[in-house]
This record gives C-alpha cells, sequence and structure tokens, in this order.
C-alpha cells in the first residue's frame, strides 16, 4: 500500500520537522516528508483521457539536503509490453496486457516540470519508464519548502490491473505525478505492478474533477459541492438498462448491439474533493451508478456518511452494501481506533475488474458478488483505512503489514458473522506450498513472492501469525497493544521494527521468538493431530480434494472406481489413496477393479516418498507405479476366449532441482526408472478328441507368462511460462540386446487472441548391443523408432491408456500416442510400416489454431475449437539406395482438440504418395475417409496432473 505521510503527529500534536520516536529504547530522530496537492483534471470519455495540472507544496523534513527528487509516473506502466508491469503479470501466467492492443493501452505526457516557477530537467530512470528523475534548480535544504507545478496528459488504459475504464465506467487510479517516498531508509522509486502496492507521503490533497453533467463521480475525501450531494440524493432509484439497436450492413443485412452506457450531457460540472491526512487519491465515474447514502454513528458520537456505489445490473446483491461498509467501520472503530475521516464510499467496479482495491476513504470491489462475499470483501478493504491508509506502511517491502494484518481483522469480522466459518481451504493449500517446500517466508517483499505466496501467505498465514500472536499475549493486552500502535503511528511509516517495539512496549514482553517466524519458512507453530482415520466416499471427496482435513491425522479415503477398455469391458470397483491437500510425503493410490467382459481382477497403483534436500535438489522422489489389465482377447475354436494380460511394477527415483528463484517458471529433473514387464502370450496348440468312431481336432489356445525387463534415464527442461513454453526432454532406454536414444522438444508460440503455434521436433537413434541379427530385429520390434504415433502394442511400458491396445479393427484401432515422429498417418496393416525404422529418425511436427471466426465449429452450441496440423519426417531406410519412398514424407489436415486437449482427433487431408498407395490398395473407397482419421487420449493433461507436475511415479 502507499506510504503515508503528514506533518508528524507526536503525541497527538503538529510539531516541528525533528521527533523524537515514542519508543524510549531507540533513540531515534524520526521524520517524513510532507507532500501537498492542488489538482485539476478534466474528463475526455470519448477518447477516454485526462488533461491535468498538478501543485504540489513539498515539505524537506529530512536531515539531508536534496538536490532531486524521483517521480512515478505509473500511467507508463501501460504503454509498452517491456514495463515492469508487463513482464511482472507475464510471470504469474497473465498475457492478457502483452497481447492487448495499442488502443486499450495508456500513458502519461505533455509534462513541464517547474520548480518555483524554474523549468527543472527531467533524467530517465535507467530502467523502468515509469519513473523519472526531477533534478532541482537548486539544493533543497532540510526545513525548506519547494512548488512543483506540471501538466499532464494520461491516456486512460482499459482496465487490466486497478485503474483505466471499461467503456465508459472510469476508475482513476495511480494517474498523477507522484514523487516517491524519501525516508530513514533513502529513495523508495517503484514501478508500478499488479501484485505489490504503494508507498506515499502524507500529505493534503484538494482535487477539481470535470466531467459530464450526467456522470456519477465518486472519489477520496469530502465532496465540497452542496448542489452536487442533493443531486447524488435523487439516485437512489435510478434505473438503466442496456438499449437494443439494430443497424444494417453494407451487404443488407440487420445487426444487433447494445448500447450499454446513456449518452453524455454536454453541459460539464466541476467538483471539488478536499481530503487532509492522506497520501493517495482516486476516483470513479460512471453514468450508470444507482447511490445509497447512509451515516455511522461511532462510539464518540460522531457521524460520518457512509456511500455505495453501484450499477442496476448489482441492485439486488449491492442493496444492503451501505450497511456492510458501516459494520466493518465500527469493527475496525472497536478493535484498532476510531475512523478518523468525515466519509466512507465504497463502488462497484466494472466487470474487468477482480477484486478489490483500497483508496484512502474509498474502494472498488468487482461485481457478480453474492451478499456474503460482498459483506467479506467490503469489510477486508474497508478495513485497509488502517492497515494502509492510517497506518502507512511500505506495501511493496512489506506486504505483510498491511495485507496480512487487515486479513487477520477481516476473519475476525467474519468469525462474528459466521462462528462456523474457517478458512480451511487456504490452510490447506498453505500447508500443501509449506509441504512441498515451495512457501516464502511472512517477511518477503511482495515483487518476490510467488502469486500463490502472495495470497496465502502475505494474507492468510500473517492473519494466523497476528492469530498466535494475540494468543501468547492474550485478548485483552493484544487489543490494547494494536490500539497503543495504531495512536503511535498513525499517518506515519511505520517499519516492521517499529510495530515490534511497540507491541513490546505495550505488553511489557520480548516478542523477538514471536517475530523470528515472519523470517522463516514452514508451519507456524499448531497443535498436530495424530493418528489413522478411514472416510467413506463422501468425506473423502469433501475433505481430500477441497482441502476440508488439514491435520496431521494420517486419512485414508476409500473411493468407488471405474473403468473401461474393450477387453475388460466396464470395470468397478475401490480405490483407497491418501492423496489430499496438504500431501503427506509417503503418498499412494491403488485401485483394484473387477472387469466384467474378461471376468478378471485387474488393478493400477503408485507409491511414493519425497525427500527435500537443502542444497543441489529441491525433492527426490522415491516410488513405484504398477499396473495389470487385460491388453488382447482370443476365440478359440470351440469358443472359448482366453484374455490374456500384463502386469507392470515400475520402481524409479526423481531428482528435481533447485532453481534460483522462487517464481521461477524452470522445472528440470532426473528421473530413473525400471520397467519389471509380465505379459501373457498365446500358445496355440490342437486338441484330439475321439469319441466313438469320430474324431475331431480343434485348434485351441492357452496364455502363458513372458517377462521382461526394460531401464529407463530421463532428462527433462521444461519452463510452463505463459509466453512461449517449451519443454526438451532427454530419453535413453536400454533393454534385452538394444539401446534406444530419443531427444523430444516442444516449443509453444502465443497468438495475440487466442491459441497459437506448436512446434515438436524430435530425433532419436536405435542400437542393437552387439552384433545386428534378424532374430534381434523381430524381438525388439516394438522399439523401433516410428514416423507414426506410437499404437497400443508399441507402448512397450503400458504408460498411456488406450480403449483397444491391440485392436486391428473398428475404431479403438485408430488411436495413437504422441510419440516419435508423432504422425497421424496409420499404415498398420502394413507388414513393414511405412517410417518404421531400426537405425535413426527425424521429425518436426507442427499445430496451429483456426481463429474463432474462420472455425466452421463455432456455429456449434457448445465451443469446439480446431487447429491445423503438418507433420514432416525423414528416416534412416529413406536414405539408401533402391529406397521407392520419398526421403521425406509428410501429412497434414485438421486437429480437433477436446477436454482441454486430452483427447485430440486428427483428420489427415494431405499426405505423401506412400500413404495415398496405401490408403488405395487397402481401404474401400467408400471407408477410406473414415479409417484415415486418427485419435489420442493423454490423460496427463487432466488438471489434476498439472496440480502437481513431478508426480510421475
Amino acid at each position: 500500500m502507499k506510504k503515508v505521510f503528514l506533518l508528524l503527529i507526536c503525541a497527538g500534536l503538529l510539531v516541528k520537522p525533528y521527533c523524537q520516536l515514542p519508543t524510549a529504547d531507540r533513540q531515534l530522530n524520526y521524520w517524513q516528508q510532507q507532500v501537498n496537492y492542488t489538482i485539476d483534471v478534466s474528463l475526455d470519455d470519448t477518447e477516454h483521457r485526462l488533461t491535468g495540472f498538478e501543485k504540489i507544496d513539498y515539505i524537506n523534513n529530512s536531515p539531508d539536503t536534496l538536490r532531486f527528487i524521483w517521480f512515478h509516473l505509473w500511467p507508463n506502466a501501460y504503454k509498452n509490453d517491456k514495463t515492469a508491469f508487463s513482464d511482472h503479470l507475464l510471470d504469474n501466467g497473465n498475457t492478457k496486457f502483452y497481447f492487448s492492443g495499442k488502443e486499450d493501452r495508456g500513458y502519461i505526457n505533455k509534462l513541464d516540470f517547474k520548480v518555483n516557477g524554474v523549468t527543472a530537467q527531467l533524467e530517465d530512470h535507467p530502467q523502468h519508464i515509469d519513473i523519472v528523475k526531477l533534478v532541482l534548480p537548486g539544493p533543497l535544504t532540510p526545513g525548506q519548502s519547494i512548488t512543483i507545478t506540471t501538466p499532464f496528459h494520461v491516456k486512460l488504459p482499459y482496465n487490466f490491473s486497478r485503474g483505466g475504464h471499461d467503456g465508459q465506467s472510469y476508475q482513476v487510479t495511480q494517474w498523477y505525478p507522484k514523487p516517491a517516498v524519501y525516508d530513514r531508509e533513502g529513495w523508495h522509486p517503484m514501478p508500478y505492478l499488479d501484485q505489490g502496492e504503494f508507498y506515499s507521503e502524507f500529505g493534503n490533497f484538494e482535487v477539481k474533477i470535470t466531467v459530464p453533467k450526467n456522470y456519477v463521480v465518486a472519489a477520496t475525501g469530502e465532496l465540497q459541492n452542496a448542489e452536487e450531494k442533493e443531486w447524488l440524493k435523487t439516485r437512489a432509484g435510478y434505473t438503466w438498462e442496456p438499449v437494443k439497436q439494430k443497424t444494417k450492413t453494407t451487404g443488407g443485412q440487420v445487426k444487433t448491439s447494445y448500447q450499454l452506457f446513456p449518452e453524455s450531457e454536454k453541459e460539464i460540472k466541476i467538483l471539488t474533493y478536499k481530503q487532509s491526512n492522506i497520501h493517495d487519491f482516486a476516483w470513479f465515474a460512471d453514468k450508470r451508478f444507482i447511490v445509497n447514502a447512509d451515516t455511522c454513528l461511532l462510539a464518540s458520537s460522531r457521524i460520518i456518511d457512509v456511500f455505495t456505489y453501484f450499477t442496476p445490473a448489482e441492485k439486488e446483491t449491492w442493496e444492503h452494501s451501505t450497511g456492510f461498509a458501516k459494520d466493518a467501520i465500527r469493527h475496525y472503530s472497536s478493535e484498532i481506533g476510531e475512523y478518523p475521516y468525515s466519509a466512507v464510499s465504497v463502488v462497484q467496479g466494472p466487470e474487468s475488474f477482480g477484486g478489490g482495491m483500497e483508496y484512502p476513504t474509498i474502494t472498488v470491489i468487482s461485481p457478480s458478488l453474492n451478499q456474503r462475499e460482498l459483506d467479506y470483501t467490503i469489510a477486508h478493504e474497508v478495513g485497509h483505512n488502517w492497515f494502509y491508509g492510517i497506518l502507512g506502511t511500505n506495501e511493496r517491502s512489506y506486504p505483510w503489514m498491511d495485507e496480512g494484518i487487515n486479513s487477520f481483522y477481516e476473519y475476525k469480522y467474519q468469525y462474528n458473522r459466521n462462528p462456523r466459518n474457517t478458512q480451511s481451504n487456504e490452510q490447506a493449500l498453505l500447508e500443501t506450498l509449506v509441504a512441498e517446500k515451495k512457501d516464502q517466508p511472512i517477511a518477503t517483499a511482495a515483487e518476490d513472492f510467488t502469486e500463490a505466496n502472495y495470497a496465502l501467505v502475505a494474507y492468510y498465514k500473517t492473519s494466523k501469525w497476528m492469530e498466535w500472536l494475540e494468543k501468547q499475549l492474550g485478548r485483552e493486552p493484544f487489543q490494547k497493544a494494536m490500539q497503543h500502535y495504531f495512536r503511535q503511528w498513525r499517518y506515519r511509516h511505520p517499519q516492521p521494527e517499529d510495530f515490534k517495539k511497540s507491541l513490546e512496549a505495550s505488553t511489557g514482553k520480548n516478542l523477538d521468538s514471536v517475530f523470528a517466524y515472519l523470517r522463516q519458512k514452514g508451519n507456524l507453530p499448531t497443535v498436530s493431530k495424530k493418528g489413522i482415520r478411514i472416510q467413506h466416499p463422501v468425506a473423502a471427496i469433501t475433505n481430500a480434494v477441497l482441502g476440508g482435513n488439514s491435520t496431521k491425522k494420517t486419512v485414508i479415503n476409500l473411493l468407488p472406481a471405474a473403468g473401461f477398455n474393450s477387453y475388460d469391458k466396464f470395470m468397478l470397483g475401490l480405490a483407497a489413496t491418501n492423496l489430499r491437500l496438504p500431501p503427506t510425503r509417503f503418498r499412494f493410490f491403488w485401485a483394484g477393479f473387477h472387469g466384467f467382459g474378461s471376468k478378471k481382477k485387474t488393478m493400477i497403483g503408485f507409491a511414493s516418498y519425497s525427500f527435500y534436500p537443502e542444497k543441489v535438489f529441491h525433492k527426490v522422489d522415491i516410488g513405484v507405479s504398477s499396473a495389470g489389465f487385460t491388453y488382447d482377447s482370443y476365440t478359440a475354436e470351440d469358443g472359448k476366449k482366453v484374455f490374456p494380460g500384463f502386469f507392470k511394477f515400475a520402481p524409479g527415483i526423481r531428482f528435481t532441482l533447485k532453481e534460483k528463484s522462487p517464481r521461477s517458471t524452470l522445472s528440470r529433473f532426473i528421473q530413473f526408472k525400471t520397467y519389471l514387464l509380465s505379459e501373457d502370450k498365446l500358445l496355440f496348440y490342437r486338441d484330439t478328441v475321439i469319441t466313438g468312431i469320430d474324431t475331431s481336432i480343434t485348434l485351441k489356445a492357452l496364455s502363458t507368462g513372458e517377462n521382461r525387463v526394460l531401464n529407463q534415464l530421463k532428462f527433462v527442461v521444461e519452463n510452463y511460462r505463459a509466453l512461449y513454453p517449451y519443454r526438451a526432454e532427454f530419453k535413453l532406454e536400454q533393454g534385452k540386446d538394444f539401446l534406444r536414444t530419443t531427444f523430444t522438444g516442444n516449443y509453444f508460440f502465443n497468438y495475440a487472441k487466442e491459441g497459437g503455434l506448436r512446434l515438436r521436433f524430435f530425433a532419436g537413434k536405435f542400437f542393437y548391443t552387439g552384433s545386428k541379427t534378424i532374430s534381434k530385429q523381430f524381438t525388439t520390434d516394438r522399439y523401433h523408432l516410428n514416423l507414426t504415433g506410437a499404437n497400443g502394442y508399441e507402448d512397450y511400458t503400458y504408460s498411456d491408456y488406450f480403449i483397444g491396445r491391440n485392436e486391428f479393427e473398428g475404431i479403438a484401432s485408430q488411436q495413437i500416442m504422441e510419440r516419435d515422429g508423432a504422425f497421424k498417418v496409420r499404415t498398420d496393416l502394413l507388414a513393414e510400416k511405412v517410417g518404421r525404422t531400426d537405425n535413426w529418425l527425424f521429425a518436426l511436427n507442427a499445430s496451429t489454431t483456426v481463429p474463432s471466426a474462420v472455425n466452421p465449429l463455432s456455429i456449434l452450441p457448445v465451443k469446439i475449437p480446431l487447429k491445423i496440423f503438418a507433420d514432416i519426417g525423414t528416416y534412416a531406410e529413406a536414405w539408401e539406395s533402391g529406397a521407392t519412398a520419398d526421403r521425406f514424407l509428410f501429412d497434414a489436415g485438421l486437429q480437433i482438440p477436446l477436454l482441454k486437449e486430452t483427447i485430440n482427433i486428427y483428420v489427415p487431408l494431405v499426405f505423401s504418395s506412400v500413404y495415398r498407395d496405401y490408403y488405395q490398395s487397402t481401404i474401400p473407397k467408400k471407408e477410406r475417409f473414415g479409417k484415415k482419421i486418427s485419435f489420442s487420449i493423454d490423460i496427463s493433461n487432466f488438471s489434476l496432473r498439472k496440480l502437481e507436475r513431478h508426480l510421475d511415479f
């Protein structure tokens, strides 16, 4: 939050530039700068621009002579995609601003700084375009003041982050040139960030806002126009609905559109707002606002005004909003100290605005919340008037001092509203980060937090730390200490040490051990619940999945399980697991089934244990996976069905490397696994039966076991960043008589509006151990490299799900997996498939998103994306003398990805002549189109897998 500044208040009185800290043991001179603003601004709601003039009275209360002042020009954060704001958004996985058009971006320009009437020079910041250095014409000595003036022009961006506009709904925040804070630690210039708030000097504001007359304006401070106050009272019953408009296009078609805002009146009005002892000013304007006005009686018998502003579409949800705001004001006033300002305003933001954001005396909140969520959000945002507005901490460096402490009081408010309300989901998610060693200390700067840690540590964990602190001190001493802290540091910039010393002075206790937890990772002290508990299915889903079971007790969840394949048919069984949030170091999942087709018992499962070393590796996983299903069926001449199956047992170890920054999107790991595989093989024999004078000979089959071993070493580098993610995998596999080495690289190029271009490169080399023989060629054929994506038989580790693993007819036979060359055309009916090699192979695959505007599937009621794919590749035999096929083969066609690409349907349309000849010679013409289609099923694309990217056992 922004840093608060006002002329120092010591013992409740305004004093001279130097004032000794009230905490006796510090014996340091405390000072802070004062910055007073007079701003005139007008809104152009056609071009979404502001034209303004600013006068700043800057009072140097520091003991230092200043020769320059750093200024924040935060609208320039939206100027291009190379700002800290843009980069940080990308790091957090948000590409919306990066790909925004020029018309949706913003900036500030037409500056002409003068100091005491003398033109002053500006110098660019070496890194950030939203920070400049104002070089003073002369030195500003301690105790002196200067007047700084400048015109300014702001192009408001679309509301990507806190401020801007959405149509003619305006959120004018961080909009004027603003000096950075200069305090005991020096200058604090900082770029605008979406994650990470502000730190600004206290002062007095007078702001005049010019807008078309029918705009409702909500702003920081107290409105000075009596006529406008009366007009706002008439807005309680305002109504507005979008107006349907029909126009004819040049082609004669009728086009329907909606007018979302009333027309702006040509007449303008000038509104004046004043407020002392604040460090920021924000205003909001919308012609559709309903205004609810009320008053709130405080314990001191002082009455303040309470306003809420919202659109007619949110009327039902917001009907009790002023009551929520009043309850929040009373709650915080009672717990911490009385609200000092004369008004509180709560504003509904546009659809583009998410969550809530606070400014002195006013807050903006996103729409479409239910009443309970709205109540709690208003409480949190109104509470920031204390923790940010009055106690002006450095929100960027110490977000826990406003967000975390404020969340503690918000949760108290929630508990008073609903004693059964708990934060079990937040607790489970926090403990998940802790268990995975991905949490960060509370005392972390906002920009250094991961997005998850910012929410779960800066907000939630700090609130639990405050709760624990309250228990250590006792309810009453704690409340008195917090009220002492509020009185001592209101309208100032307390640092963490100031907070600690204030509490110690009030309670007489040494809090070193308590505050030490701010710098530590891990869980806070709590009561552990030990033991084992078995849960039924409903409780298992509720607690394990939704996180409502956050304890150290071992929980085994029992769940119904079902499955299907072409041989076992429908399978029904029972699953047992301890997977939950937060995860334990030992994790297991086991599911056993009965196959109603094969009448066999089948299963799948894994177990793993995680270690967390301190240095080279972030995590070491030791585990084993297993599976056993039927993979084929055969009906003998006597009508008896035989169902050969497989059993897999695969122990392994994975080393996940440690990355330098917790915010890194890079993931690297080394994994070694051994696959111990047992497969039933059909053994055919003739059975002779003599009955009287008749002799019958019947061909029968039985299954016999065959074992094989495969060792696999894999090294993976993946960057799952939002912009241009990539993955590279090197794999070495060794089995009887062979070595198989492959490299697979994936790179995704994002498009601005939707989708992107995905490129995949594959290179593989197959080696025989010892000399190559016909016998070795035959026994290793399923391991050979293929241009076409592997079928069920060629999935030699049984790692993918296949409906019919060994089918040669029907839909199930058309399933492939993305491996090796990943071509979509199949030549399974050939004794020697096109593109199969026991030497080397290269392939390049591409797929690109088809824009919605030209996607023929967009006419369907359900959104179905469409892609175009293309593959090109070559292999060793194509380069041999006498080869009949082209050296480079290709295919291309349409791809229909379903369920977030869990299922992909491929329709080859063009391909090399060798594939054309194959289709013409093996498939009747009327069946050709349907049988050319392939599909893949990749269950690793399910979100559960993405929740734990490194779970592979």
